[in-house]
């Protein structure tokens, strides 16, 4: 889905925001699937971070959280489990919304209503919904002027610099 020109009453282009990486500082993560992604992202700027299950999902950017649901317990590679997905929504007050999917039963360390800072740790990665790992589904989306979801392509600091993601390769979040 390609990325459609931003709300002009914003003063900023979403697509221009530097994400930091939704896992601990220091470590390396393979990233399993990119944008357009041949198993679950066509049409769809999302990415898949290989985390095992319990491990400590951060805020790749700050916000009030506009949902919480944590109540599912399974998952796989079906779409029957489309609706079963583990997942906290942050409104990140410019039109734009940071999404985690996937989380452990019981997994979400926010609740709805929460102002969370950049870098604040939110949630506990699994394996619920439409996974067939454990794994973190990371995206940023957008409504569009007839009120559907749109993603966009984001950028991330890394120990290497600012970059936009590509799959199959590992990412190490800085340490600063």
């Amino acid at each position: 889905m390609p990325f459609t020109s931003f709300n002009q009453n914003h003063k900023t282009d979403p697509s221009e925001h530097i994400y930091q990486l939704p896992f601990e500082k220091g470590k390396k993560v393979w990233l399993l699937q990119g944008y357009n992604g041949t198993f679950s992202h066509k049409n769809k700027y999302a990415l898949d971070f290989r985390l095992r299950k319990g491990k400590k999902i951060y805020a790749a950017r700050g916000g009030v959280v506009s949902k919480v649901v944590q109540h599912h317990n399974e998952g796989g590679p079906h779409k029957k489990y489309l609706s079963k997905g583990n997942h906290v929504i942050i409104n990140h007050g410019d039109g734009t919304y940071g999404a985690y999917w996937h989380l452990m039963l019981d997994g979400s360390l926010v609740t709805k209503g929460d102002t969370v800072k950049t870098g604040e740790m939110i949630a506990k990665s699994g394996s619920t919904g439409y996974s067939s790992m454990s794994h973190l589904h990371f995206m940023v989306f957008k409504y569009n002027s007839k009120g559907h979801r749109e993603t966009f392509p984001t950028k991330f600091y890394t120990s290497k610099g600012v970059m936009e993601l590509k799959s199959h390769r590992a990412y190490r979040h800085p340490k600063n």
